[in-house]
């Protein structure tokens, strides 16, 4: 079986994260998984942003000048028509990865991604097709503020990747199992996930975890930080995957792969892919000159 590697948000070391720049330097690097996080523009327009506002350290308004933190509660995604988050400029720098390259470019919109990576990708005869893990952004305490109730939420994403054709190429994770739920009752043929950052580690809390969104999900993707042997074992006795984030060190990246998990998430797939295939060396900390 194939060790996945996932580039997280895109190769977002190189470019600013959830880019489709981002996403097409992942291709160039080998990747043909990458994540990215999904919200819900006023209009209805399935944006691809981490965060549920328009803020410092990424983004600029309409007039060049850069956003401040405080600027998130004045520019809210949800509240916002797509033709107005365009505008915005959210290819600055982030301070946590300082060889990205400085671009020019507002929140894409996930058809834009499908359409751009896909395109590239065959532009520049590169082999294989890219798998789109897709994390929908959704809080129980925010239904209305951040984003349109589950039901809501799951037939727009759903009717998209079905618009787009992209049914086998696309995965579906959340750590709001309402969402996960909704999407399948939709399409139960499409491929979903949970995420966890929290972990009662027994076999019944576990049980009660995987049927929490009324069926057995494929993957069960938890932080790095919650993984182990016992838990491994236990998802593939049931037939679910299961794939860490965000594993950033080569230590926590053989770890991974040690213990059985099935890929990883990683900020770094340019040194997983190296590190997997011999070329890298093995040292402490962080990536150099990450």
């Amino acid at each position: 079986m194939v060790f996945e590697i996932q580039a997280h948000r895109g190769a977002r070391a190189f470019f600013p994260e959830n880019s489709v720049p981002a996403c097409c330097h992942a291709a160039t690097l080998g990747v043909r998984v990458v994540e990215l996080d999904l919200l819900v523009s006023k209009d209805h327009e399935i944006v691809v942003s981490h965060d549920p506002w328009l803020s410092a350290p990424l983004c600029s308004d309409p007039q060049g000048e850069p956003l401040s933190l405080e600027d998130r509660w004045r520019y809210i995604i949800y509240e916002m028509s797509y033709t107005d988050i365009a505008t915005f400029d959210c290819g600055r720098l982030h301070p946590s990865f300082p060889q990205q390259a400085r671009i020019i470019a507002a929140k894409p919109l996930l058809s834009t991604v499908f359409r751009e990576v896909d395109a590239f990708m065959a532009s520049a005869g590169m082999s294989g097709t890219m798998l789109y893990n897709l994390e929908i952004k959704s809080w129980p305490d925010k239904d209305g503020q951040f984003h349109p109730p589950p039901a809501h939420y799951a037939e727009l994403v759903v009717h998209l990747v079905e618009e787009a054709g992209l049914s086998s190429r696309v995965r579906i994770q959340s750590f709001d199992e309402r969402v996960v739920r909704e999407a399948w009752k939709l399409n139960p043929e499409l491929c979903y996930g949970l995420l966890i950052d929290h972990l009662n580690n027994d076999a019944g809390s576990l049980d009660r975890l995987l049927t929490t969104p009324g069926f057995l999900p494929a993957y069960l993707n938890p932080h790095h930080s919650l993984v182990d042997r016992e838990l491994t074992v236990f998802l593939h006795e049931r037939g679910i995957r299961m794939i860490p984030w965000t594993v950033n060190t080569p230590e926590e990246m053989l770890a991974m792969q040690q213990i059985g998990a099935d890929g990883i998430i990683t900020d770094y797939p340019e040194l997983a892919i190296a590190l997997f295939s011999g070329k890298a060396p093995l040292f402490s900390g962080e990536p150099a000159g990450r």
